[in-house]
């Protein structure tokens, strides 16, 4: 609801307090009589307490004029922000001027007291009223953006230069002053990449919710914060918590603030976030230091999963260096090189060590696989292969840093490698030139296309990897597994449209649970609906 205007009205005569009250609906130009005066004396000491944003004073006025209550107004605090409208005859127009200087924002004659007339003036002043105070409000504004902004990059300076700043120095120098006796804690928040679209920014947008997503709960706490986006998927959180309530309590308090944190960003923007939080320090100086061991916490997603907040303790209880070696490289490659499956075994062993490792930094971790994929490369290299001639398009070596999770990048590490052995061994490699393999493949479609297959389960089933399979079968057929089994289902769909079955009887005889998906696959393909398909069908 809009806030009414509050209106004094001060003229010594009586009959042009009332003619001003009355004639015109003040309540339609967002205005309401607050009081009236008899003369400028009266009527300042009106100002303040009954909150009054417009006058309509009268120029000439016993005890104090309409000059000298608008001069006296200024001077003080309140009065420069009230809006004056002073009314005169015709022969006051010196006086009116005087007026102007002293910040009149319009005049009214008495001669023309009209409702028309004084509407006008009263709704050019009102439109004044409201500009200035939106102007007021954009300072304010302004200003607290700046005093954050300043906060925001002084914390962002001392993370990550870990420079001291002297008070003379840094804009924010008083700000970091009032942090003298509060616990500090200082946090990284992290972003899964696969939950908001791989490698492509947060939008400014998404950025601004985030900070307001934290900032609203730290508010609920009553806790000063400062949010700094230093990377696309990284914050660093400062917490400022009172020195009277006790470490204990004040380490309570933050974890309490991260869950809700995390649960606020997944349920409003649909993004799984992860918290590393430092130990509490009282001194802006050790903000970088406990900002780097923030982030190490919160990187301990890649072994323990994301969507939860670390601390120290969490961490420390598991090992803290790795073994050396992890694996035996040159027995596994000799494996590889000679069609032995036991390079399986020596491959799981070191990824469940490596995986266990939450207390190394995840780099180290990445370093140990990365040295593992130079030695296969140069294996590849004197077969006369390299990463492209067995379907990787891009350089395993690079894609090692997409990976925030060791469950996935163990998964696609173990694919990986078990294309390298098809590819690598004599025997698999014979296979290559073989449409048995690949007609084994069509025969097990054939007898499972009912049920929920994938690239996976057909690998499986013929004991091949993912990716080999996927490369033979595109070469010996011409189209892709996915799409195969697709036409299969739908040829066999066809077959039985003249059965009387239903059209959902059919999708779930063919492998698709789903009615409305399995129709739109068969127009896909037919370019038909299954019951525009039928209806054609029996018309001929």
């Amino acid at each position: 609801m809009t806030k009414m205007l509050r209106v004094l009205i001060v003229d010594d005569e009586p009959i042009y307090r009332l003619a001003l009250r009355e004639l015109i609906r003040w309540d339609e130009y967002g205005c309401e009589i607050a009081g009236e005066a008899s003369n400028g004396k009266d009527a300042l000491r009106m100002i303040a307490p009954h909150r009054i944003d417009l006058v309509i004073a009268d120029i000439q006025m016993p005890i104090l004029s309409g000059i000298e209550f608008l001069k006296q107004l200024r001077e003080t605090e309140e009065g420069r922000k009230t809006a004056v409208i002073v009314l005169s005859a015709y022969s006051q127009y010196d006086y009116v001027r005087q007026a102007f200087v002293y910040g009149a924002h319009d005049y009214i004659i008495k001669e023309d007291l009209n409702a028309e007339h004084v509407g006008e003036v009263i709704q050019k002043t009102v439109r004044k009223i409201g500009e200035a105070n939106d102007l007021q409000e954009q300072k304010q504004l302004e200003s607290l953006a700046r005093v954050e902004q300043i906060r925001e990059e002084t914390f962002r300076s001392l993370i990550l230069s870990e420079q001291t700043l002297t008070e003379e120095e840094d804009a924010g120098s008083e700000w970091l002053l009032s942090s003298a006796g509060s616990r500090h804690i200082v946090s990284c928040l992290l972003i899964d990449r696969q939950s908001h679209q791989g490698d492509k920014d947060l939008d400014k947008h998404r950025s601004r919710l985030i900070a307001h997503s934290i900032r609203q709960v730290a508010d609920v706490y009553r806790v000063d914060s400062v949010i700094s986006q230093i990377g696309k998927r990284e914050y660093a959180l400062l917490f400022r918590i009172p020195g009277q309530i006790g470490e204990l309590q004040a380490r309570e308090i933050v974890s309490e603030m991260a869950n809700k944190i995390i649960h606020h960003i997944r349920d409003y923007m649909n993004l799984e976030t992860t918290l590393g939080i430092s130990r509490i320090c009282g001194h802006y100086s050790s903000w970088g230091e406990q900002h780097k061991l923030a982030k190490q916490w919160a990187e301990a997603r890649f072994y323990l999963g994301s969507g939860r907040a670390y601390f120290e303790e969490d961490i420390t209880v598991y090992p803290s260096t790795l073994p050396n070696p992890v694996w035996n490289a040159p027995q596994l490659l000799r494996h590889l090189e000679t069609g032995n499956p036991e390079w399986r075994k020596l491959l799981d062993e070191g990824m469940a060590v490596l995986a266990n490792a939450c207390g190394v930094p995840v780099e180290q971790t990445l370093h140990v696989y990365q040295a593992l994929l130079w030695e296969i490369s140069s294996l590849l290299y004197s077969k006369g292969l390299n990463w492209v001639s067995i379907g990787e398009q891009e350089s395993p070596v690079e894609r090692l840093a997409h990976y925030e999770q060791a469950s996935q990048l163990n998964i696609s590490f173990r694919s990986l490698i078990q294309s390298v052995f098809d590819n690598v061994d004599p025997k698999k490699r014979i296979l290559e030139n073989s449409p048995p393999l690949v007609d084994k493949v069509k025969k097990w479609i054939d007898r499972h296309y009912q049920e929920p297959i994938s690239l996976l389960s057909a690998s499986e089933a013929v004991g091949i990897s993912e990716s080999y399979l996927s490369k033979i079968f595109a070469k010996e057929t011409g189209e892709t597994f996915v799409e195969y089994v697709t036409r299969t289902r739908v040829e066999q769909a066809i077959l039985f449209m003249s059965s009387g079955m239903k059209i959902y009887e059919i999708a779930e005889k063919v492998g698709y649970p789903n009615q409305g998906h399995f129709s739109k696959i068969f127009k896909k393909v037919t370019g038909k609906t299954p019951l525009e398909y039928r209806e054609e069908k029996l018309s001929k």
